[in-house]
């Protein structure tokens, strides 16, 4: 299984803080959920629109680097959005000053059939809802650090492709209980580290977004099935175990008005801890993960009383 490669790990800070990018979404909630974790990540400017046609007249006065689109919207939807751009390229129209702008779907869509329309579109790359704050960041460093050669011609306008449209998908993962094992000593490693910068990418959110709600509650949740997962490919029992109580805990809360944010992040630290520590060191894993376990059984316990 090839690493999945996140921007953290690889791109510089003043990759992301000289960026543009408008957020494309008629639900309000995904807007700035998005926004947030762009910025959270670093992207230096983040401007929004409810749909595609306040987002060509956004294109028109502000020129962004990116473009984050919802598939499906009022007036003008995201493909329709994206072929509008693209257009340009054959027909200059003032409202789109660069029509090979790279264009990333955000969308619960992903059968082949949605993927090849995309692709038709001019789409660059797709990131499938629900996602977590790296499957974003991810993207724009593929667009960055990966574009791909823009193509004119009679029967397509877009970026090449040859190569194929990325998904990045961050929902429930299947088959939870039988990851595929990474025995190699530099995946290995490389899977520690992807770990390490989701973990990153999602106290950054919770930082920028002032402590926890239901969406950061939630992504908190996806993060850490991904991080058991992943913990289960390198059999580092100890980080499996740190992230299963952090979701023993927010199942035993039943909400965000119950989570406290120090809860959570005595398990983040345990786990960038844990990531930190050598392999031969049993005895201090399982004291962390020891006390994180006392820490969680304290809180239900207490729950269940004041339910």
């Amino acid at each position: 299984m090839a690493p999945r490669i996140l921007p953290s790990a690889n791109m510089r800070p003043h990759d992301l803080a000289s960026l543009k990018v408008l957020v494309v979404d008629d639900n309000a909630n995904v807007q700035r959920l998005i926004a947030d974790v762009l910025h959270a990540g670093g992207v230096g400017q983040v401007e929004t629109a409810e749909d595609g046609v306040r987002a060509r007249a956004m294109l028109a006065r502000w020129d962004p680097d990116i473009v984050f689109s919802d598939w499906t919207m009022p007036l003008m939807g995201g493909l329709e959005l994206t072929r509008s751009i693209r257009r340009a390229a054959v027909h200059p129209d003032r409202r789109i000053p660069n029509p090979q702008v790279p264009v990333i779907i955000v969308t619960g869509r992903r059968s082949a059939a949605d993927v090849e329309m995309a692709r038709t579109a001019g789409v660059n790359e797709f990131v499938i809802k629900p996602f977590t704050p790296a499957a974003l960041l991810s993207r724009i460093q593929l667009v960055l650090m990966k574009p791909r050669s823009f193509i004119i011609s009679e029967a397509y306008i877009g970026p090449d492709r040859r190569r194929r449209v990325e998904l990045s998908y961050s929902g429930p993962l299947r088959r939870m209980s039988d990851p595929e094992e990474v025995v190699d000593a530099i995946e290995r490693t490389a899977t520690r580290e992807t770990i390490s910068v989701e973990l990153d990418a999602l106290r950054s959110l919770i930082t920028a977004r002032g402590g926890v709600d239901r969406d950061t509650l939630k992504m908190t949740y996806r993060v850490m099935q991904h991080t058991s997962f992943r913990a289960r490919q390198v059999r580092d029992a100890m980080v499996d175990r740190a992230s299963t109580l952090l979701m023993e805990y927010v199942d035993a809360m039943g909400g965000p008005e119950h989570c406290e944010p120090q809860v959570l992040d005595l398990h983040f630290k345990a786990i960038s801890t844990l990531l930190d520590t050598p392999e031969g060191d049993v005895e201090l894993a399982a004291k962390l993960v020891g006390h994180l376990a006392a820490v969680v059984k304290q809180k239900a316990s207490r729950r269940r009383k004041a339910a």
